[in-house]
């Protein structure tokens, strides 16, 4: 092995320590960027060479600048991404609703309930009172705006879900054009041969992002590029190119669809009732739907039932007794009644309050009784046949009620049980993760300060082969 031979050797050590050093220093750079995985530098030793008969190293030569990446904790960050955006969603939403069912406060809708009913009683022990008589209407009217309030506020929760559902898929189509930008740059670097592990990290990072909002799917190709499917199958991104999602009106319902728009154009699809996955159990679109269409409809139905049920036995009893002007009438309006739409009888004055079970007109002797007010305060306690989710069921108007907002609590609960979860199992993954592929600086500084032992001995060996030339240059002056 000639001198020069030595000074080779030495050149591809420092060469390749200055490598590990650029590497190190942007590992360290790189502690506190999100998704960054950390890079090691890899080494093979040079072609040998025959001196003598004897074989001989020329150096040494980089193998490949590896990512530390698992694909296993990728696929299961995406995975726990979209059950954790669609059930923070629904929590969100729940904690919002809750409040509409506080019957702590003297305004919730169980003590405008017990209200009106005591307002029965107390119009029985003075049948022809004028004072309990107003009472009964001011607290008949205190019922109806409290159901016209908890309607109203359920409605408002409904919109804001179908509000925020445009937003959503803009973020989508976002981060769908993002990941297509990547795949080019992607395939760009490493067709002409270079190094793409930021970039692949970049793009892992925003497929992670992308979950949040909706369930995904993703497959690598042989070009290093890579595709996205949505949970009905339709494909988000292919290559450089992506499709586009949006809201359209729907006129029977006045509320947002989803709609598809493929890669290349062409007419949109509609994916409301896919995009959400199982259930819509997937992201933050799958959450919002659900609670658009599902969730806030469902307490809305409940609430309607307890209205029509309410005034359709008040009605009945009412109109089976008598007003002081001796004619029957309905105590609520009857028609199409929910509890946006429930009201009192227009028709209704202080004197055509049916407290009376005998027309008082035919009386020589008074008023009439108070038989038909007992009644209606008794049907606080009486059953009624209520139908839930299809099944009649038989209870008290209370009691219904206080199922009602039992079910909301409950819902809350496992919404805030199943977020902390969700949280928790991300956490461990990201743990996991930073462990597996985040940069350790301990770690870093001790590979600094090993590359710089390599290159500084590397240098050394120039300096001592530059002196053997020197010595060899000497002798022949």
């Amino acid at each position: 092995m000639g001198i020069n031979s030595l000074l080779n050797i030495a050149t591809s050590g420092i060469t390749m320590a200055r490598v590990a050093i650029e590497v190190t220093s942007e590992n360290i750079a790189n502690v506190n960027t999100d998704g960054y995985s950390r890079q090691t530098v890899v080494f093979k030793t040079g072609p040998t060479n025959n001196a003598n008969g004897f074989p001989l190293g020329t150096g040494v030569q980089l193998a490949a600048v590896q990512r530390n990446h698992d694909e296993l904790l990728q696929l299961q960050l995406v995975k726990g991404n979209s059950s954790s955006g669609e059930s923070s969603v629904k929590e969100a939403a729940l904690n919002q609703i809750e409040p509409f069912f506080n019957e702590l406060s003297t305004e919730g809708l169980g003590q405008s309930v017990q209200d009106f009913f005591d307002s029965w009683e107390d119009l029985s022990t003075n049948a022809s009172g004028t004072a309990e008589r107003q009472t009964v209407l001011a607290r008949s009217q205190t019922l109806v705006d409290t159901f016209h309030r908890m309607s109203a506020n359920l409605g408002d929760s409904l919109q804001n879900a179908d509000s925020s559902l445009d937003g959503i898929t803009r973020s989508i189509t976002d981060y769908a054009k993002s990941i297509a930008s990547l795949n080019e740059q992607i395939l760009q670097t490493e067709r002409l041969g270079g190094n793409a592990n930021e970039l692949r990290d970049q793009r892992d990072y925003q497929v992670q992002q992308l979950a949040v909002k909706v369930g995904v799917g993703y497959s690598e190709q042989s070009d290093g590029t890579m595709t996205l499917t949505l949970p009905g199958g339709e494909t988000l991104v292919q290559g450089n190119r992506y499709a586009a999602l949006s809201t359209g009106d729907d006129p029977s319902t006045g509320l947002n669809r989803i709609l598809f728009t493929p890669i290349g154009g062409g007419a949109s699809t509609d994916v409301t009732d896919t995009i959400g996955g199982t259930d819509n159990s997937l992201g933050e679109i799958g959450g919002t739907l659900q609670v658009r269409d599902q969730i806030v409809p469902g307490y809305l139905a409940r609430l309607d039932e307890m209205a029509n049920q309410l005034v359709s036995a008040v009605n009945s009893q009412h109109m089976s007794g008598y007003g002081l002007d001796g004619t029957q009438n309905a105590f609520f309006d009857p028609a199409g009644v929910t509890s946006a739409s429930i009201r009192l009888n227009s028709a209704l004055t202080p004197d055509k309050i049916a407290a009376a079970a005998q027309d008082p007109t035919s009386f020589l002797s008074g008023p009439g009784d108070n038989k038909n007010a007992l009644a209606l305060a008794q049907l606080k306690n009486a059953s009624l046949t209520f139908t839930v989710d299809g099944t009649p069921t038989k209870t008290t108007v209370s009691s219904y009620y206080n199922a009602l907002v039992s079910k909301v609590g409950v819902d809350t609960q496992n919404a805030e049980n199943t977020t902390v979860q969700n949280q928790s199992f991300l956490k461990q993954l990201k743990t996991l993760r930073e462990s597996n592929s985040g940069v350790s600086l301990d770690e870093e500084l001790t590979n600094l300060i090993k590359y710089q032992r390599a290159f500084e001995a590397s240098a050394r060996m120039i300096t001592a082969a530059s002196d053997m030339l020197d010595t060899v240059m000497g002798m022949i002056r």
